[in-house]
């Protein structure tokens, strides 16, 4: 802080830091003259902005689950449970990153990547795709692409890996001076690790069904169907233009749907009437949307 004697006009410099408040005696150096200085209490720094994150997935135990992980590493954030209402979300007031479950009910993942992309305003949103199955030993594959998304998480992933990719995707787009104070603190313990695993494996098991329905089993079935659908999708989106415009999709993707359908038939029962073919429904619903959005 730069001082004057208000006798000769004298300039010097105080530690404003250690005088805040203080009312002080001074002799200035040139005139020999005591003065008194009030010294003002400086002003608190304003609070840094909570980072945000949007949490796009139909799952509300597994949005929560997620949540709790980003509050307590200082991260807001808000949950949707479609894919139009992610986009009224982004509209309204933009994060800096949105978690995107790859089956998104409403529009796959793909189609809300594209409609970000495009959106006035929304071209430094970073996205993360969620990939949906929690099965620690399938989907393996590293994508070959990420329809214009920044990153991927597998679902078993995000207790070790979900902060530390996120703090990546911040980092190239936060200023240098904030990079430290936005660095992820620690590692989960083993116990956190288990118990977060616990509630996202019990989180699919639900597929997403908040209350019994006649129609519940076939809703679950369709759900999980879509799921496998959309991960497959998201390893190799060359091989999808390519299965399209040839017809041969079915053909190019053999093992990983037959993987897919393995997954499937053990986790829905025998007594689902065509449960199989709830899967190529899917399947057939994934074509559909793809040959539209890229106008094949």
């Amino acid at each position: 802080m730069i001082i004057s004697c208000q006798h000769c006009g004298k300039r010097a410099r105080i530690d404003a830091g250690k005088y805040a408040g203080k009312r002080v005696k001074m002799r200035c150096s040139q005139c020999s003259e005591i003065f008194v200085v009030e010294v003002p209490l400086r002003a608190a720094a304003p609070a840094a902005a909570a980072l945000q994150v949007l949490i796009a997935h139909s799952d509300p135990v597994l949005c929560d689950t997620v949540g709790t992980i980003l509050s307590s590493h200082d991260f807001s954030w808000k949950a949707c449970h479609d894919g139009e209402a992610a986009l009224e979300l982004l509209d309204r007031d933009a994060p800096q990153v949105v978690i995107v479950d790859v089956a998104l009910p409403g529009l796959f993942a793909f189609e809300v990547v594209d409609k970000i992309r495009n959106r006035p305003g929304l071209a430094s949103v970073k996205i993360m795709l969620l990939s949906s199955v929690y099965n620690k030993m399938a989907y393996k594959r590293r994508p070959t692409t990420l329809y214009g998304a920044d990153d991927y998480i597998e679902k078993h992933h995000i207790p070790i890996d979900l902060i530390t990719k996120i703090h990546k995707l911040l980092a190239s787009s936060q200023p240098a001076l904030n990079r430290a104070a936005t660095a992820p603190e620690g590692m989960p313990t083993l116990r956190e690790i288990d118990e977060v695993q616990g509630r996202l494996q019990r989180a699919e098991e639900s597929e997403g069904i908040i209350a019994p329905s006649a129609h519940a089993e076939l809703e679950k079935a369709r759900r999980l169907a879509r799921i496998i659908a959309s991960d497959i999708a998201l390893y190799d989106e060359a091989r999808i233009t390519e299965g399209i415009r040839s017809g041969t999709f079915f053909e190019l993707f053999a093992a990983e749907i037959a993987e897919g359908r393995q997954h499937f038939l053990g986790r829905i029962p025998e007594s689902l009437p065509h449960r199989s073919a709830i899967l190529d429904d899917a399947f057939n619903e994934l074509i559909e949307h793809f040959r539209r959005e890229n106008h094949l």
